[in-house]
C-alpha cells in the first residue's frame, strides 16, 4: 500500500514539474532570453544531470552504433524540434492555450496505433475525437484576440511530432534503460539546439540574471526531474496507471498560468478546454484497457 501511495505521489509530482515548463518560459522570456538560448541551457544542464546520475548509479551505458544512431535521430529530429516547436507557441500564445493544444497528441497516438495496427475505431475513440475536436473548436472559436496563428501551427506541429515519437520509441528503446537514452538524447538535442541556434543567431548571453531562474528550473525540475521522478513512479504502479495521473500536467498549466499571468479565458474557451482535457483522460484509459487485452491474449496458451 505504501509503495502504490508513494508511485502515485512520484508521478503527481513528475506531472507538476512537467506543468510548470510553459509558466517558467513565460518567464524567461520577460528576462530578454532567446528560444535558442533557453532550449540549450535546457537539455544541457538536463544531459549534465542525466550523466553524474548515471555515473552515481553506476549505470553501464554500452550500447551498439545503431542504437546510438537511433538516439541521435530521437534527440536532433525528434526531441529538439518538438522543443522549438512548444516553446515557440508558449512565446506567441497564452500559456493556456498552447499547452491545451499541445496536449491533443494522446489523440494521435491513438488515431496513428490505430492506423498502423489497421484496426477499426471504437465507440470509444469515436467519443474521444469528438470531444477533442469540439473542444479545440471552442478554445479557438471562442476569442480569436489570443490566438497567434504561428504558435497555433506551432503547438499543433508540436503535437504531432511527440505523438510519433511516442510510437517510435515504444518500438524501438525497449531495451535501453531510461535514464541512458535521456542522457543520449539530451545531449544530441543540446548540440543540434546550439548549432540550429548559432546559424539563426538566435544564441546570446545578453539576458537580465533572473533568468537563470527560469533556466536552471526548466533544466531541472521540468525536464530532468520530471523524468526522474516518472520513472521511479512507474516502478512502483506501472505505466498505465502512470500515464492516467498524466492529466494533471495541462491542468497545473492551465491553473497557474492564469493565476500568474490573469490570462482571462471566455466561458467558452474553458468548456473547450475541460473537453479537450476530457479526451486525453479517456484516451489514456483507452491504452490502458488495451495493453491489459494484449497481456491477457499472451497469457491465453
Amino acid at each position: 500500500m505504501y509503495n502504490n501511495i508513494y508511485g502515485l505521489f512520484l508521478v503527481l509530482f513528475s506531472a507538476s514539474c512537467f506543468g510548470i515548463m510553459g509558466i517558467l518560459a513565460k518567464f524567461a522570456y520577460a528576462a530578454n532570453i532567446s528560444i535558442g538560448t533557453l532550449l540549450f541551457f535546457r537539455f544541457f544542464l538536463a544531459a549534465v544531470l542525466f550523466w553524474s546520475w548515471i555515473l552515481y548509479k553506476k549505470i553501464s551505458f554500452q550500447l551498439q552504433v545503431k542504437q546510438i544512431s537511433i538516439l541521435f535521430i530521437m534527440g536532433t529530429g525528434g526531441y529538439a524540434m518538438m522543443a522549438i516547436l512548444l516553446f515557440t507557441s508558449f512565446s506567441l500564445m497564452p500559456v493556456s492555450l498552447a499547452s491545451t493544444t499541445f496536449y491533443l497528441y494522446p489523440l494521435f497516438v491513438m488515431i496513428l496505433n490505430s492506423i498502423l495496427a489497421k484496426q477499426l475505431f471504437e465507440k470509444s475513440h469515436i467519443a474521444t475525437i469528438l470531444f477533442s475536436l469540439i473542444g479545440l473548436y471552442f478554445v479557438l472559436g471562442a476569442d480569436f484576440n489570443q490566438i497567434n496563428i504561428i504558435g497555433l501551427i506551432a503547438s499543433f506541429g508540436c503535437a504531432v511530432l511527440y505523438s510519433i515519437y511516442i510510437i517510435l520509441t515504444e518500438k524501438i528503446q525497449g531495451d535501453i534503460n531510461l535514464f541512458i537514452s535521456s542522457a543520449f538524447v539530451t545531449s544530441f538535442a543540446a548540440i543540434s539546439i546550439l548549432i540550429f541556434s548559432m546559424i539563426r543567431q538566435d544564441f546570446t548571453l545578453n539576458f537580465h540574471s533572473s533568468g537563470w531562474f527560469s533556466i536552471l528550473g526548466i533544466s531541472f525540475f521540468s525536464t530532468f526531474l520530471a523524468i526522474l521522478t516518472f520513472a521511479m513512479g512507474i516502478e512502483r504502479i506501472g505505466s498505465s496507471k502512470a500515464a492516467l495521473l498524466s492529466i494533471l500536467e495541462p491542468i497545473t498549466t492551465v491553473l497557474l498560468s492564469c493565476l500568474l499571468f490573469q490570462e482571462n479565458l471566455g466561458q467558452t474557451q474553458k468548456w473547450g478546454i475541460f473537453l479537450i482535457l476530457l479526451s486525453a483522460l479517456l484516451t489514456n484509459v483507452s491504452w490502458r484497457k488495451m495493453r491489459l487485452t494484449k497481456r491477457l491474449e499472451k497469457s491465453i496458451p
